[in-house]
């Protein structure tokens, strides 16, 4: 009988009985890296195509509802027959047109995928596009579009089944036809049309097909001109390694052109995967026909100007003349470059209180996203007028912005909340007023945020954010959900949804740690736990969780700790210290081993952020920020839901297989490891048919109630 069939039958019954969870073999795998060993004994499970590994698989799922359906009854299933009350447009995924109009990706009524929808000027909002559904039963999503700059066209890329090994397209929103494509190995939103909205941009894979495995998949891409209505095999090579003027660029770096139509230039950057840091070349617009296109070096990447993780900002903005860009000094400043003294640039915004968030070009100026702490400013240059103005909003959280046009005046933003939902909004020549795209639900529950500056190990101040339904008595621990990410310099920004409102009506609170690695205060607050340091975010997750419970906000038996992907090194290694703290732990496709993550595609490009096992030191350090190796036999572990969609592309499925059959075959405390697969998913939750986001985001729900308002144990 083979291994698979032999999975299957058992962990049928196992299910059948609820009496084990199904279990996996393990090996005798040992690496020596750098004289250590390696103990990895479930290494089998990082070949996807397994049969044995497809059957634990699909075994997990099955185990995991029948343990949480037989504690909360119906909750798997309460809504995985209904559409979400609420249509949740993301800033990011939003772009203004000429004429009023505006094109934005959701999923409205009963959409099974992600479609692309219009907002005519009379407020009329339109399906516009939406994927057909791929061969084979697999799903086809949308991963991301660029409109060109008459309005009509637009170039959207697809994938299928969460891959993100995309092919893009041409959609011509007037017939809602596509009109080009596909071209194959374009994973990245790296384009940018030329004025007369017929050629454009874009970066290429050198492997079209995505099959390359481990570090060769990003090496060698190249910028090319692509024509509407030819074949991509002839596309002209634009920019990269492989140009005689610009080959000073790293093999592995990722290369993007930007067309500034209005300045008659082309900027060509390189960053090093994940870096923000990026180097700056600079030619001639016109010069793009050329054979030989003059590019001229403006920035090298040491040079500390980067492109900000806020939503919608642009990493260089052309401005009365100069190029306007981040520096990533301190907490960051605003400078400006003239083309002819590169060497000599202006500092226009830097102020040791406020970080600079994010830069956005409008017709009517520049527009300047700055933060500090947990409040933030929308600052506003005018061609005359040297010194900014600063935006009164109508709210006082935060906000995201979305992309600028410097055709159109004013910007759009998004408003962003704890305690009340989010509305979008007009800035225009300093007045603000209502934009309103899809109907926002009411907020439905009175709800109370706190502030909170705790001390970690080491005496830092980390900001902590406090949500938790008003009518609940504070005298009275509550049950919470505490996460964070703490990565990538990202920015953990307010939130009120659907999601969280189902926790607050079961009265469960919910916090938000701001541990160092993140953006909330800056580069330096990013740069404190890198690498080597990695250790303090989830040291500063731990201060954390023992501040709520300290200060009776909760107890360690009604407290539980989510992370997703980068966020999963931060609580997966929270949780391997500190398993007394938490009655439960959801790890949403997290990164959870990766001392093997350069082994995978996209290992590679992260070696900016965590380092690479090649080096002696830097193996260490990803050593210790790896929760798989760091789960120990006979430790009481908390109750644990790994969930994951198959076809991650970012953090491979395996991570989460690996941890999950370790967990349990090594915990103590009687309390159950399970997982949720979304076998047409991929790294968010989102990239999968609607139906099985619905369970996805049930069977969380489930686990959340399961843990924190029953007993937890199985």
């Amino acid at each position: 009988m083979s291994l698979a069939i032999t999975l299957l039958l058992s962990t049928a019954l196992a299910v059948a009985a609820r009496a084990e969870p199904p279990t996996a073999p393990t090996g005798n795998v040992v690496d020596w890296v750098h004289g250590r060993p390696i103990f990895d004994p479930y290494r089998w499970m990082e070949r996807l195509n397994d049969p044995a590994l497809v059957a634990w698989a699909h075994a997990q799922n099955d185990f995991t509802r029948s343990v949480l359906a037989s504690v909360t009854p119906g909750s798997m299933h309460e809504s995985a027959d209904a559409p979400a009350p609420e249509v949740a447009i993301e800033a990011g995924r939003l772009r203004r047109l000429p004429g009023g109009t505006a094109v934005f990706l959701a999923r409205m009524g009963r959409d099974p995928v992600d479609a692309l929808y219009t907002k005519a000027p009379d407020g009329t909002v339109a399906q516009a596009f939406a994927p057909a559904p791929a061969a084979k039963g697999d799903v086809q999503t949308i991963s991301f579009f660029v409109p060109a700059p008459d309005g009509r066209h637009v170039a959207i890329a697809m994938a299928k089944s969460g891959s993100e090994n995309s092919a893009l397209y041409v959609l011509d929103l007037k017939t809602r036809r596509l009109v080009d494509g596909p071209i194959a190995g374009v994973r990245f939103s790296a384009i940018s049309w030329w004025p007369d909205s017929h050629r454009f941009a874009y970066a290429r894979l050198k492997d079209t097909d995505g099959r390359s495995t481990g570090r060769a998949l990003y090496t060698g891409q190249q910028v090319y001109a692509h024509t509407v209505g030819t074949h991509w095999h002839t596309d002209r090579l634009l920019f990269g390694s492989a140009m005689p003027a610009t080959a000073d660029i790293p093999l592995a770096d990722f290369p993007e052109v930007e067309i500034h139509a209005q300045a008659g230039l082309a900027l060509g950057r390189h960053a090093s995967g994940v870096a923000q840091e990026f180097g700056l070349f600079v030619a001639p617009l016109d010069s793009l026909d050329q054979a030989r296109i003059p590019w001229r070096r403006v920035v090298r990447p040491d040079a500390g100007y980067g492109a900000p993780r806020a939503t919608g900002s642009a990493p260089i903005v052309v401005f009365r003349g100069r190029l306007y860009l981040t520096h990533f000094a301190g907490k960051g400043a605003l400078h400006s470059i003239d083309l002819a003294h590169s060497q000599k640039p202006l500092v226009h915004y830097a102020d040791p209180d406020w970080v600079v968030l994010g830069l956005v070009p409008a017709a009517d100026g520049l527009y300047v996203q700055v933060q500090a702490g947990m409040r933030q400013r929308l600052l506003r240059y005018t061609i005359d007028e040297e010194a900014p103005t600063t935006i009164t909003l109508p709210f006082a959280g935060q906000f995201d912005l979305v992309a600028g046009d410097q055709r159109l005046q004013g910007v759009l933003l998004r408003e962003r909340s704890w305690t009340s939902r989010s509305r979008y909004w007009s800035v225009q020549d300093s007045l603000v007023s209502e934009f309103p795209i899809a109907t926002v639900p009411a907020d439905g529950i009175a709800l109370s945020a706190e502030e909170i500056d705790i001390p970690s190990s080491d005496g830092a101040r980390i900001p902590l954010s406090i949500v938790y339904p008003s009518a609940r008595a504070r005298a009275k621990p509550l049950p919470f959900v505490l996460t964070g990410y703490a990565a990538y310099g990202i920015n953990m920004r307010p939130v009120l949804n659907e999601n969280l409102m189902r926790l607050y009506r079961d009265g469960i609170g919910y916090a938000v740690c701001h541990a160092r690695g993140g953006g909330e205060l800056g580069d330096t607050w990013h740069r404190a736990a890198m690498k080597m340091t990695k250790h303090l975010s989830w040291e500063d997750f731990i201060g954390c969780a023992e501040w709520l419970i300290g200060h009776g906000y909760t107890r360690a038996d009604r407290l539980l700790a989510e992370g997703a992907s980068a966020g999963g090194i931060l609580v997966g290694r929270a949780m391997t210290e500190r398993p007394d703290l938490f009655a439960g732990v959801h790890l949403a496709s997290g990164a959870l081993n990766p001392m093997r993550a350069e082994t995978h595609q996209n290992g590679a490009p992260n070696v900016a952020e965590f380092g690479s096992v090649d080096d002696p030191d830097q193996a260490r350090w990803i050593f210790d920020m790896d929760t798989y190796l760091h789960v120990q036999q006979g430790v009481a572990y908390p109750a644990v839901l790994l969930t994951h969609g198959w076809n991650d592309a970012r953090t491979p499925f395996w991570m989460s297989a690996k941890t999950a059959a370790r967990l349990r075959a090594s915990s103590t405390s009687g309390k159950p490891v399970l997982m949720n697969i979304d076998f047409s998913g991929g790294h968010q939750i989102t990239s999968g048919e609607q139906s099985k986001v619905l369970q996805t985001k049930a069977t969380i729900g489930a686990f959340f109630r399961f843990v924190l308002l029953g007993d937890g144990t199985e």
